[in-house]
């Protein structure tokens, strides 16, 4: 019969997972904690308006799990801007990029001309779609990165070596 000390057996800590930026965190507990979020997402979209809100709060533990996976790697936490940056910016220079196309066609898009129809939305769409590979490549970025070998300054390996 062996004991164990309680420093020897590690215990998947949820609430410093969800809520905590500080420390590591290894590739497969980043992939549940990701999962989790994404499932409450997909549920949560079916509720009408408690379910946005809530999906609002889905930021927090995303954020955590996001910047713990990129100390991990070495990296600062600061990176898990980049997707968001990026989807707002395009999100407006979409939006700008449809109100020009409808101003300028307006007499087209009075007469229901296809042409127009898909001229103002074609862009956006291409648009909406890189701004999709660009937050798609992040995820697979941080979430299939091996960790940083040894200690960072973030802590120590959480893979223990």
């Amino acid at each position: 019969m062996t004991t164990e000390s309680p420093t020897q057996v590690q215990s998947f800590d949820w609430k410093h997972l969800f809520f905590s930026f500080e420390g590591r965190t290894r590739r497969s507990h980043f992939w549940i904690g990701w999962l989790v979020c994404f499932g409450l997402g997909v549920v949560l979209g079916w509720i009408p308006l408690l379910g946005f809100i809530l999906s609002i709060a889905l930021i927090w533990p995303n954020l955590a799990i996001t910047v713990k996976r990129l100390h991990d790697m070495g990296h600062t936490g600061w990176l898990a801007a980049i997707p968001y940056a990026v989807g707002i910016v395009g999100a407006i220079v979409a939006a700008m990029m449809i109100g020009a196309t409808a101003f300028m066609n307006m007499a087209a898009l009075e007469n229901e001309d296809p042409a127009a129809i898909i001229a103002l939305i074609g862009p956006a769409i291409g648009l909406f779609g890189l701004i999709f590979l660009v937050g798609l490549g992040f995820l697979l970025w941080i979430g299939l990165t091996d960790s940083q070998p040894g200690d960072n300054r973030f802590g120590p390996n959480p893979k223990g070596f």
